[in-house]
Formats: C-alpha cells, structure tokens, sequence
C-alpha cells in the first residue's frame, strides 16, 4: 500500500511538471539570472586580464596592428560588441541562462523522464561553478552554450545546424576539433543509420559548412604568416609550457616577486612551470645580454619559429624524459579532477566546502555510471562520455587546471543523475 502511495505522489508530481513545464522552465531561468545578477554586484572577485586582452585583440586589429599568436577570433569580438552595450558579465550571465535551456531539450536525448530532466535543470541553473563563470569575462560560458547546442542539433538529426555551431565553437576554441569530425560521422553512420548515399551527401555537405564558417579565419591567417594555420598558435606553446624541467605541478604559471607584492590575495609564493631560457638558441628567441634572458625575435617569422621551436623542444624532452612525462600527466590528470581550486584565492575552506558539496557528489555518481558504460554500451550517452574522456586526455598532454573542465562539468552532471535516476526508475515507473 505504502508503494502503491509512493507511485502516486510520483504520478502527481510528473503530471504537474508536464503540464506546467514552460511556465516552470521560465522561472527556474529567471530565478538563475536574478541570482547571477546578485552575484555579479555583491561578490568580490580578484582582477582578471582576460576581458582587456580580448578588447586589446580587436582595437589592435581594428587598427591594423598585429595581435596575440594564441587568440580564436569570436569570444573577443563579442566581449569588443558586449563593453561597448554594458558590459561582458552580462552578456555571459544571459548566454548562461540559455545554456539551460538548450541543456532541457538536450536531455530528452538522454533520459526523457520530466522528473530528470528538471532535477538536472535545478542543479545546473544554481551550480556554484555555473554562476563563477557566468560572473567573470571567461570565454567559457560562451564556449559551453555552443558546445551544448552542437550536441543538440546531433541528436536532433540536423547535421548540418550541429555543423555550424561546432564549427562556430572552434573559433571561440579549437580543443573539441576531432570530437567534432567524428560526431559527424558517428551520428550519420551509427547513431541514425542513414543509407551510404545519404550520409555522403550529408558529410560532404558539413565539411563545405566548415570551410565556409573557418574560411574567413584561414584567410587571416595566410595574410598574418604567409601559411596555412588552421586555428592560431597557441598548441604547441601549451605543449611546450606543461612538458618541460621546469613544471612540476601540471599547470602553466609563473608567480615572481612582483605578482606577489601587486596580488597578495592572489600569489603567496614564487611559482615557475615554465621559462623561456629553456630555449636559448632555438629559432624565434635571441639573448638579451643586457636583461640577461631569453627574448622573442620580433616579427611574423619570429612567431613563425617559436611555434616549431616549442614543438621540437616539448617532442624531444618527451622523448628523452618519457617516465617524467608520464609522471606529469597523472599530476595534470589529478589537477583536472581535482575536487577544489588549486588557485590560492579559491583555495581556502568556505570553497573547498563549496567545491567538495556541488562537485563531488556528482563526481562520485559520474565515476559509478562510467564503471556501468564501459559494461555495457549505451550510443545516446556516448558523445558526452567521449567529450569529457577526450577534454580530460587533451589536458593530460598539455597543460591541466579545473578551468579547462568546466565545458565538460554539465555533462558529467547529466550522467551521473542519469545514473542515480535511471537506477531508481528500475524499481520505480517513471514517465
């Protein structure tokens, strides 16, 4: 009797979010964005250079005048259009809200059960790591409400819209590049089993959607270097940057006196991941006997070669150093899964708190769901475990920080609730 009253509540509680699920969906955005807002105004954040640097990137351009070898072109040009209106914080606290959205037609994909889908809603309108990023000039919460709208236009059989926004991502950031052409195929092939002529056609069709969205970037490109570069130069700095003597925690900082006496809140303690004197006598670098370091050689062919010296010098310190490269992997692996900041003005108890109750738990629950994947095959969760396994691997290469996990943190949100949920519905009818 006491289950049979159990399943009814259910059944009420699933046909009140039915029936009122637009109304509902609306509230939650709005309470998120309100919150947000109360955030933005009252919540001290330490000084970041991220939102200047965009600016800087499109005035110097604007100009004629040359700019960052490692910048994607369309977050700095929103955060150019967006100070010009009112200000980036904003602009991000509004793509933040329609993240929650395209997330609520995303799940019908994965779990369409009502009660899901709102619990998932909830958690992610109000997730701490959410309204971070929603209040600082990070490219991330732009980066996320494209990645989630490919996905969802891949699930929704529309190829060509996925395409699109997918390749509109890589100019914000290139990192989900191969996930991207193989989605294209995964989806055409396997997911929706289309006839070979057709997925022909439909691949041929998003490759010309590539070229045409990246076009207009190679093209700048080619004018900037006199070659061919695909996205910018800033891969095999990372590389360079978290495979070398000098890293020992799998980030990418350097903290000198100086940062520590303009940002006591930030810096604490001297801190070097990487240094260019590494590369004394490598091409693009020469030596400033006066300064007594290792400069850039000015210049297109300057950045040109710098780009190739990173690459020989990381491939040759991996190559000589191959216990010390895997080494630092599981250090940039740990520092990605990290439960807490590792930033030291983030890294006191009220956020380790913070971090360890809106994190963790889905952590946990992601961890149990993955155990049960790799047991058995489920195709409408698989791109969302490929994006987050393929984020992690890329950082374990490069360099890591929780910063780079934030475009994956929804959907590991999504399946572990998936899992806990879908785990309940086998002992409960869920609609």
């Amino acid at each position: 009797m006491t289950s049979q009253n159990n399943q009814n509540k259910i059944y009420l509680i699933e046909g009140f979010l039915i029936k009122n699920q637009k109304l509902l969906l609306l509230f939650i955005i709005g309470i998120s964005f309100i919150i947000k807002l109360f955030f933005l105004n009252f919540y001290a954040q330490p000084y970041f250079f991220d939102v200047q640097t965009y600016i800087e990137a499109v005035e110097f351009f604007l100009k004629g005048i040359s700019f960052s070898d490692v910048i994607m072109p369309l977050y700095p040009i929103v955060v150019y259009i967006a100070e010009k209106i009112l200000n980036i914080q904003i602009f991000n606290i509004l793509f933040s809200c329609l993240t929650i959205f395209i997330t609520f037609q995303l799940l019908s994909f994965i779990y369409n059960k009502i009660i899901f889908k709102f619990l998932i809603i909830l958690i992610i309108a109000f997730y701490p790591f959410n309204i971070f990023y929603s209040i600082t000039g990070f490219s991330e919460t732009f980066y996320v409400l494209f990645l989630t709208t490919t996905l969802l236009f891949f699930y929704k059989d529309n190829i060509f819209l996925a395409t699109l926004f997918g390749s509109l991502a890589l100019l914000i950031k290139p990192v989900h590049f191969y996930p991207l052409l193989f989605f294209i195929f995964y989806f055409q092939i396997y997911y929706f089993k289309k006839e070979f002529k057709q997925s022909v056609l439909n691949i041929l069709g998003c490759v010309a959607i590539l070229i045409l969205v990246m076009s207009p970037w190679w093209i700048f490109n080619y004018n900037k270097y006199n070659k061919f570069i695909m996205f910018n130069l800033s891969s095999t700095l990372t590389l360079f940057i978290g495979n070398n003597p000098l890293n020992k925690t799998g980030g990418g900082t350097v903290v000198d006196d100086h940062d520590i006496k303009n940002f006591p809140k930030r810096f604490s303690k001297n801190q070097q991941d990487f240094s260019y004197d590494l590369l004394k006598g490598y091409p693009g670098f020469s030596f400033d006997e006066n300064k007594n370091k290792v400069i850039f050689i000015e210049g297109v062919e300057g950045a040109i070669n710098r780009h190739k010296s990173y690459l020989e010098y990381s491939q040759k310190y991996i190559f000589d150093n191959p216990d010390k490269f895997i080494e630092l992997a599981f250090k940039k692996f740990v520092r990605f899964w990290r439960l807490w900041p590792y930033s030291q003005e983030y890294n006191s108890f009220k956020y380790i708190i913070i971090s360890l109750l809106s994190y963790g738990p889905f952590l946990i629950l992601f961890i149990f769901y993955t155990f049960k994947f790799i047991s058995k095959f489920e195709k409408h969760t698989f791109p969302l475990i490929l994006m987050i396994f393929y984020f992690s691997f890329v950082h374990m290469i490069l360099i890591s920080s929780i910063r780079y996990r934030f475009p994956i943190e929804n959907f590991i949100i999504i399946l572990g609730v998936y899992f806990l949920m879908s785990e309940i519905g086998k002992k409960t009818k869920l609609r």
